[in-house]
């Protein structure tokens, strides 16, 4: 019997919350472990998508989106992961995938490290992990929302840059006051306590050439808004 002819997609996802968790979760560990393994058996690599950073909850990613369309194209009969779970964490539609979606498109999906083949039939089992993976998802969102509130709860702030006026104390964690723009903030209050609307404040900013907040963080790193600010005019500091 002739040997079928595979076009395999190689897909990679990881979440932020996957990352931290396992560093054989990694992207660059998935690619090398799927590439070896197509090589391997002699198939034909079509092409690696990858969705960094994305919740296996949502199939709305780019990567996947464009994996999807290369199928409806016939470019790609076989679609390989690392694990079920790189596929998708929601029940239903990681199972509308595997158990209708690929079908139909006569495509061989294989979960590598679930020992899941479409091919052989041995796929009873995806369902049940369907369910465990969106249960783990769940519960991770719950760990994750308990620990933020309580940080919360200690004043601790958690976003990327601190509000203008405002720095992150590292040790606390908290917010302090940052003398070297909190004067910016101090007159806004000013002004808008004597009465005066949005357009009036902002042109006293200007001429006064207070920086903007990207333009002050740019002032503290200039990787921050390096496209931005990196050859603009002087005015798009404060404007």
């Amino acid at each position: 019997m002739e040997r079928p002819y595979y076009n395999a997609a190689i897909y990679c996802r990881l979440s932020q919350e996957d990352e931290k968790l396992e560093e054989s979760l990694s992207i660059q560990h998935q690619k090398t472990l799927l590439t070896d393994f197509i090589q391997e058996n002699g198939w034909h690599i079509a092409d690696c998508y990858v969705d960094d950073g994305v919740s296996g909850t949502t199939f709305e990613r780019g990567d996947f989106k464009r994996m999807i369309g290369d199928i409806e194209q016939g470019k790609i009969n076989m679609v390989v992961t690392k694990d079920l779970s790189r596929l998708g964490r929601d029940y239903l539609k990681t199972g509308y995938y595997t158990e209708v979606y690929f079908p139909e498109n006569a495509v061989r999906y294989i979960a590598l490290n679930d020992g899941i083949d479409t091919l052989t039939q041995n796929d009873e089992i995806i369902p049940f992990r369907n369910i465990l993976n969106e249960m783990y998802a769940k519960e991770i969102s719950r760990k994750i929302k308990s620990s933020l509130a309580a940080k919360f709860d200690r004043g601790e702030y958690h976003g990327a840059n601190a509000p203008l006026g405002y720095a992150k104390d590292q040790s606390t964690k908290k917010l302090v006051i940052d003398e070297n723009s909190a004067d910016t903030i101090r007159l806004i209050f000013s002004l808008s306590a004597q009465g005066m609307g949005y357009a009036k404040i902002r042109d006293i900013l200007i001429e006064g050439k207070h920086l903007t907040r990207s333009a002050y963080l740019h002032s503290q790193n200039p990787r921050y808004y390096a496209e931005k600010y990196n050859n603009a005019d002087e005015e798009a500091l404060y404007a």
